[in-house]
């Protein structure tokens, strides 16, 4: 028998907000209508329940949100957690999907995995590469993205990732600050990803314009486009369609360097150009 839930877990060490802060946050989009749907859910050690959450406006959406997906990158699930009053205005003409945390597990222990110690949002069973789900957040999220909602082509994905390189001690970056991933049919004339690319240009965490990610990828202008990386961001262009699938990343030197605090600012400004909000 589960002993309590997530409302009893602090927050944690590094200044990120407890998990029920993160969910109160999101919850607040109910009563302007939004839904809210359990995907799944993982259990700590000692008991605690930690539940997967969608929020949704529409079960037909055009625009889509996802963070946490790494436990050790909180900035996304964050921002994503401190947009929501933005999200009950935009909502008002716009369908989307809000996935805010998608490993709690992960984000309350600062581990990269979930319990298993696979991916929470690995999608290779989907694209044909592993005959099985990764692990059981991974068959229930890939699951909920392809049956339960119903994307439509073109819908824009913005996806909130951190790149911890201080764990690869023999990789050095070439600058300080960002890179994406975009991905879809004619991504890079997207202007949902000119948005995003003119805002990280102009921040304080710049888009290292050269180089190769620590995990051999060559950056041009600080993108890497289409890759194939097993992602729920390869199924969502691949297998719906969606454009521009925008993956974004923070470079960590250190755990809180960059500081959290700029690290989620500037997601919150990536977040206003992904909607063309005017600051």
């Amino acid at each position: 028998m589960l002993k309590k839930d997530y409302f009893s877990i602090p927050a944690i060490r590094d200044g990120r907000p407890a998990i029920a802060e993160i969910y109160q946050n999101c919850d607040d989009l109910l009563a302007a209508g939004w839904q809210r749907a359990e995907i799944t859910a993982q259990v700590t050690s000692e008991g605690e329940r930690l539940p997967i959450y969608a929020y949704f406006n529409s079960e037909r959406v055009d625009y889509i949100l996802i963070g946490g997906i790494h436990g050790r990158e909180p900035a996304g699930a964050i921002a994503n957690s401190r947009y929501a009053g933005k999200l009950r205005q935009l909502g008002s003409d716009r369908k989307i999907l809000l996935l805010p945390l998608l490993n709690p597990w992960g984000y309350f222990q600062h581990i990269r995995y979930g319990p298993n110690g696979q991916s929470v949002s690995d999608s290779d069973h989907c694209l044909g590469r592993l005959p099985v789900a990764a692990s059981p957040e991974a068959a229930a999220i890939t699951a909920f993205v392809l049956n339960s909602m119903t994307i439509n082509p073109g819908a824009a994905v913005l996806d909130l990732h951190e790149d911890p390189v201080y764990e690869a001690p023999d990789y050095h970056p070439k600058g300080w600050g960002s890179y994406l991933y975009i991905s879809g049919e004619n991504c890079l004339s997207h202007p949902i990803a000119n948005r995003v690319v003119r805002c990280l240009e102009s921040c304080s965490l710049p888009l290292i314009r050269e180089g190769t990610t620590r995990f051999g990828e060559r950056l041009i202008d600080g993108i890497i486009v289409n890759t194939e990386d097993g992602s729920i961001d390869e199924l969502l262009y691949k297998l719906r369609a969606c454009c521009p699938v925008i993956t974004a990343e923070t470079i960590l030197h250190a755990e809180n360097m960059p500081p959290l605090t700029e690290r989620v600012a500037t997601y919150l400004k990536v977040l206003d150009a992904f909607f063309g909000v005017s600051e």
